[in-house]
Formats: C-alpha cells, sequence, structure tokens
C-alpha cells in the first residue's frame, strides 16, 4: 500500500517525534480501519484529536475527499517534523487539511460538523476533568448520527493484558499525566458522556482487534453517539 513507501520518509525524518508518541503507521493504520468498521466513507468529514506525527492522519487522508480531514495537536513541533517528509507535503498540498494548535480539543471555531471523531492515547494521559471537556467540545462539532471512537485507559483493567489501577478507582489526576497513565472507571465515563448529552458504548472487541497486531497497545475503546 502506498501508504507503507511514504512512511519509510517520515521514519527517516522523525526521530524525537516518533519517540514522544510511542505509536507507529502500523498504529495509525488500524485506527483508520476502526473508523472504517464504524462505516466511514471518503465522503466523511473527521476530525482527529492528538494528531501527533500523522500516523493515522496519512491514510485517513489519503481516503477521505480533499478538505474532510482536521487535526488539533498542541504540539506544533510533531506535525512540522511529519510534514518535512515531501511525501506528506504533497499529501497535505492535495488534501488540504486543516490543523488546530489547541489544548482544549475544541474545533469549533471553523464552523464545521464531524462525521467521525478520533482520538487514541489522548484520554489515557488526561487529568480527570479533561475527559468531560473532552466529550463537550467534541460534542460541539459532531454531525447529528456522528461518531466519537476515543480509546482510555480503564480503570477496571480488560481482559487484553491490561490489570488496570491499583485500586480499580478513578485516578482523579489533577494536571496532564505524560508518559505516565491516567484511570477512568466505566461508570465516569458514562455518566460523564450522559451530562454532555451523550451516549457511551464501550468496545473491547476494537481492544481485541488492535492487540492482534500492536498487543502492548491494551487501551479501551468506547464509541460516542449522541442520546
Amino acid at each position: 500500500m502506498k501508504w507503507k513507501h511514504w512512511f519509510r520518509e517520515i521514519r527517516r525524518r522523525l526521530g524525537d517525534p516518533k519517540k514522544y508518541v510511542k505509536t507507529d503507521e502500523v498504529s495509525g493504520q488500524l485506527q483508520f480501519e476502526i473508523l472504517k468498521q464504524e462505516g466511514c466513507l471518503p465522503a466523511s468529514r473527521v476530525l482527529e484529536v492528538g494528531c501527533g506525527c500523522l500516523h493515522a492522519g496519512v491514510p485517513l487522508m489519503q481516503y477521505l475527499e480533499p478538505g474532510h480531514f482536521v487535526g488539533i495537536e498542541p504540539n506544533r513541533w510533531l506535525l512540522d517534523k511529519a510534514m518535512r517528509a515531501p511525501p506528506v507535503a504533497r499529501l497535505v498540498a492535495e488534501k488540504r487539511p486543516r490543523f488546530l494548535h489547541r489544548f482544549d480539543f475544541d474545533a469549533s471555531s471553523l464552523g464545521v460538523t464531524f462525521d467521525y471523531v478520533l482520538s487514541h492515547s489522548v484520554l489515557s494521559h488526561a487529568a480527570h476533568h479533561q475527559l468531560e471537556q473532552f466529550l463537550a467540545n467534541t460534542a460541539k462539532v459532531l454531525a447529528p448520527t456522528g461518531k466519537i471512537c476515543a480509546s482510555l485507559r480503564l480503570a477496571e483493567g480488560n481482559a487484553f493484558g491490561s490489570t488496570g489501577s491499583a485500586d480499580k478507582k478513578d485516578s482523579l489526576d489533577k494536571e496532564w499525566v505524560y508518559p505516565g497513565i491516567s484511570w477512568f472507571t466505566k461508570t465516569t465515563v458514562e455518566s460523564t458522556a450522559d451530562r454532555v448529552g451523550l451516549r457511551a458504548t464501550y468496545r473491547p472487541d476494537y481492544t481485541e482487534f488492535y492487540t492482534r497486531t500492536r498487543p502492548k497497545e491494551i487501551h479501551d475503546w468506547f464509541v460516542f453517539t449522541r442520546r
């Protein structure tokens, strides 16, 4: 596939950013496949929160129609490094994505609604209050039948290698935790979603799908939709 050849060039140039995000093109392709399993089509509009080095962004941009991909990434240097690779620069010129450098997960300034919001390994490092901030702000730009596909770490653990938090309770972190892990109980996720008008659906099958190829990426996946 074309994206594999493009990532050879990204790998050659990335260095520190690749170590920082701790994912790779295989992880990005799996995220892309999850969106397709949820029904994402080339005509869909996709917002990726935490687009980083564009590991998921490259296959998404190749798949989507021009102008249909938006990324939020507060660490501007990660995007700058990725776009130094000529194939990525050409893809960006062709597909005309937009990027926001924000810490609050809010893309409402663009005046666009999205069919899908993707966020992998962002909430797994978030402060406790940021779960509601994430859900509230992404809900603001979600199309009526849109879906938010997000991974986090459940305090209860899972059957795929995660032992969860020591006490199986919310970690209640007051600040961003990186490279450490923040934990949320399933009840907290569901009640927080409910407060902002969303329904949370736990998807352990996506963790199973992910860990078949990436056995150490044992995040818990949820799909959020409007109530």
